[in-house]
């Protein structure tokens, strides 16, 4: 069966908001745009006095790993059959996942809960067997909302889905109709355009959607940003008529992109309106991995941190030998660094041992709220520069308790 139009799939779910939510619902698809509109509409219908609990699925624990708390076996076979195991008689099938016991009842402050489980392919990929068996205890009035770019439909999960659940399905837009890609002003892309632009109120022909996907991306998020910009430039002309090319020429930003490495290089060269720029432009147009294709928005934090650690932390040890007496034409070579060397030296010149320390210490605290505050990860990364470039305080090791 097809899988239908991203738009109709969001009709459908809002219907649903409306007449009563299913014990647990499935946001999946390739679409991270549509999948968060989806998430959105969700949140917005849950009653008032309802208890949200937020799960982040990439920091569940590797296979073979104890997740802390989570009672799950050490052994990495067990973890193995979970994840395998359809018909929940393995070792998989006794398996305890901490995260689905609010959805039992029981809660001190309200009577019903919402689990929301976000970009939770990994999270699945270990507790499938585990939910399926759990399905059955979630209290009335209680969701699961679980969201994430594929779902497995061979487990057992998939299956109790049928009963217990239901699933939204967000694909891609296509850009040409099928048969006829010589069509492209016919393609769900520009005709996505066209309607998300009268939705916002600053409709555009057929022919500057196109050049919105040719200039801009093909992207849902970037289009989206690209039209609320728009409405900012064309909102006092008070006109309905279409914008044609020529209206939008000069007024269209020009698609950029940028990696956790410029992200580190802006930061370490002090440059903030760069840095700013290089993270906006990451969880905007996402980045691309080496196949072509774009790294899962959840992968963006984990990369980002773990590659500006590294870079601030080399360059800390090297600012360290200078300030010890080695010479700083000697510092590269005596780190491994024979790429970039300028560059690298520049930094370690720049910066002061303490500034790095500094640093270091509001990334590993940035990294410790997304796991206490479930907050978006571009705005944790925001403060993170707002500490690094404003100096403020953030607590010491010992209260880190490192």
């Amino acid at each position: 069966m097809a899988v239908p139009h991203p738009d109709k799939e969001l009709e459908r779910l809002r219907a649903a908001c409306k007449s009563g939510l299913p014990k647990i619902v499935a946001l999946v698809g390739a679409s991270a745009w549509f999948r968060q509109e989806a998430l959105d509409a969700v949140l917005a219908s849950l009653p008032k006095d309802i208890e949200v609990v937020a799960v982040e699925g990439q920091d569940v624990a590797l296979r073979g790993k104890k997740s802390a708390g989570d009672g799950d076996s050490d052994d990495g076979d067990a973890d193995r059959d979970e994840a395998g195991d359809e018909d929940g008689d393995g070792a998989g099938a006794k398996a305890h996942c901490a995260d689905l016991q609010p959805l039992a009842g029981g809660g001190l402050f309200a009577q019903s809960t919402a689990v929301v489980v976000r970009r939770g392919d990994r999270w699945m990929q270990r507790y499938a067997t585990a939910l399926a068996a759990f399905a059955p205890r979630i209290k009335n009035g209680s969701v699961l909302v679980f969201e994430a770019q594929k779902l497995d439909k061979r487990t057992k999960f998939a299956k109790e889905l049928a009963t217990s659940g239901a699933v939204y399905e967000f694909r891609e837009l296509y850009e040409t109709p099928f048969g006829r890609p010589d069509q492209p002003l016919q393609g769900e892309l520009v005709q996505w355009v066209i309607a998300h632009s009268k939705r916002l109120k600053v409709p555009v022909t057929p022919e500057s959607a196109l050049l919105l996907t040719a200039q801009v991306g093909k992207e849902p998020a970037l289009l989206a940003a690209e039209l609320e910009q728009l409405v900012g430039q064309f909102d006092k002309q008070g006109s309905s008529k279409a914008l044609s090319p020529e209206d939008l020429r000069g007024k269209l930003t020009c698609s950029f992109e940028s990696t956790p490495f410029e992200l580190a290089e802006a930061i370490l060269d002090g440059d903030r309106k760069r840095a700013l720029r290089s993270l906006h432009a990451m969880f905007a147009r996402g980045v691309k991995q080496k196949d072509g294709k774009r790294m899962d928005q959840g992968g963006l934090f984990p990369f980002a941190t773990s590659w500006m650690f590294s870079s601030i932390s080399q360059v800390y040890e090297g600012r360290l030998m200078v300030d010890q007496g080695m010479s700083l034409r000697d510092v590269p070579q005596k780190l491994g660094v024979y790429a970039f060397v300028e560059r690298f030296s520049a930094q370690v010149q720049k910066n002061t041992a303490a500034r790095l320390e500094h640093g270091i210490l509001a990334l590993l605290h940035c990294q410790r709220e997304r796991r206490s505050l479930g907050e978006e990860d571009d705005v944790l990364l925001e403060r993170f520069l707002a500490r690094w470039f404003d100096g403020v305080a953030v607590p010491s090791p010992e209260e880190l308790e490192w």
